[in-house]
């Protein structure tokens, strides 16, 4: 009993340092919601109602979502925004949160096409909720959050699509042009998530449309080659100087389709039709390069059937096949100097591609020309091991008529 009365004060003073839970009335009316949100990244931070809908859960009934406790209800437009921000803009806050999260977020929107018209009163633009959601926010690598790469697509589809931009002077085909093309088929077809996307090309919380010549940066962080060498072409002038978009202006936009060698020149497929007519200068640079790049693949082409045969026929071409690689890497290596519109920079590099296609296709040859020999000289071989043989055997046969006839005669009648 003694010792029970020594503990009660130790208990008291345990019971102190525990911290009081909060109350939160809130889910006693909408406590569904709490059970909708799931697994949520505010949530598990610790945050509740009130921190985003202000108000004070510790009363009951309507006097928690009294105005005068500061409360707002659901938020909408730049109100969301400057909501979000209070958080993600603070940077000793996030510090604590999560440190890895950038706080620049909101400053970047403000600058993005939605941030500007969400600022001018527009209630129907995006806004922080209409991309992460607002109950139930996942981690933006969470697959199941709106904006992971798998979903961003379908995330920025709910918006840009004619029925919600009705009305509007806005574009709103971009996502089934983007389906059709290169890209979204490798990100919406195979799935391929390291496929551009439209947070990729626009950005996310900074959101914009290229500009004419920002367009180019854009495309280049990706294409980064094609860009350098397109920069320091003539070219770079002319479209600057016409106001015309570097990469779109013949690869497209949403709609970008997988580039092939018809696109060179002013014929049914070609781009550069769009500015030149046919046996103009441009036309002529062209149809060379397209001679270029024929010969260059009909002789790589031609070293891979020789390559394959000696294979096949159990001859060494290991070195062979590996020097052919960069026979190929030529062609890509040429097929990125279309953008320099030089023939000369382009004919320097397929040269140097047919040479070594060329040279590995004589390597085969010889691999070849080595079996045939080995099997002239096998034949050969074969032929004189046989008479050879043959030789032995008639020699064994007089041998043994000879002992025959010796035993014969040596044997009395």
């Amino acid at each position: 009993m003694l010792r029970l009365a020594a503990l009660i004060p130790l208990l008291s003073a345990a019971a102190a340092d525990v911290a009081p839970v909060v109350k939160n009335t809130c889910v006693n009316c909408h406590g569904d919601v709490l059970e909708q949100a799931g697994v949520d990244v505010h949530r598990s931070a610790g945050l509740a109602c009130v921190d985003c809908h202000g108000g004070d859960a510790t009363k009951e009934n309507l006097e928690a979502m009294s105005p005068a406790k500061g409360f707002l209800g659901a938020p909408r437009g730049m109100r969301v925004v400057k909501l979000c921000g209070g958080c993600h803009g603070d940077i000793e806050r996030m510090r604590v949160l999560n440190p890895r999260l950038p706080t620049d977020q909101l400053a970047h929107y403000k600058t993005s096409g939605h941030g500007k018209r969400a600022e001018n009163g527009d209630l129907r633009v995006a806004t922080c909720s209409s991309c992460h959601g607002f109950h139930g926010v996942r981690r933006i690598n969470d697959p199941l959050s709106p904006v992971s790469p798998v979903r961003i697509v379908d995330t920025c589809g709910t918006c840009h699509n004619p029925q919600y931009m009705k009305g509007r002077a806005i574009p709103t085909d971009q996502l089934e042009s983007y389906g059709s093309s290169v890209h979204g088929k490798k990100r919406l077809g195979e799935r391929d998530a390291s496929a551009p996307a439209c947070k990729d090309c626009h950005g996310n919380h900074g959101a914009a449309p290229p500009g004419v010549f920002a367009v180019t940066h854009v495309c280049g962080t990706c294409h980064a080659t094609q860009s350098e060498v397109f920069d320091s072409s003539p070219h770079a002038a002319i479209f600057r100087e016409a106001g015309m978009a570097p990469c779109t202006t013949c690869h497209d936009h949403h709609a970008i389709q997988a580039t092939s060698d018809e696109m060179l020149g002013t014929g049914p497929r070609g781009v550069c039709k769009a500015c030149h007519e046919p046996g103009d200068k441009c036309d002529v640079a062209t149809a060379a390069m397209t001679r270029d790049l024929a010969s260059l693949n009909t002789a790589i082409t031609r070293a891979e059937g020789a390559l394959s045969r000696a294979d096949r026929l159990g001859m060494d071409v290991d070195r062979a096949t590996y020097d052919l690689a960069a026979a190929r890497e030529a062609v890509v290596r040429a097929r990125v100097q279309v953008h320099s519109f030089s023939p000369e920079r382009f004919h320097e590099v397929a040269a140097e591609g047919l040479a070594t296609a060329e040279a590995v296709n004589k390597v085969a040859l010889a691999r070849l020309a080595e079996h045939q020999y080995r099997r002239r000289g096998l034949a050969v071989a074969s032929a004189f091991l046989l008479v050879f043989a043959a030789l032995l055997a008639v020699k064994a046969r007089n041998i043994e008529r000879r002992r025959l006839a010796a035993h014969d005669a040596a044997t009395p009648e």
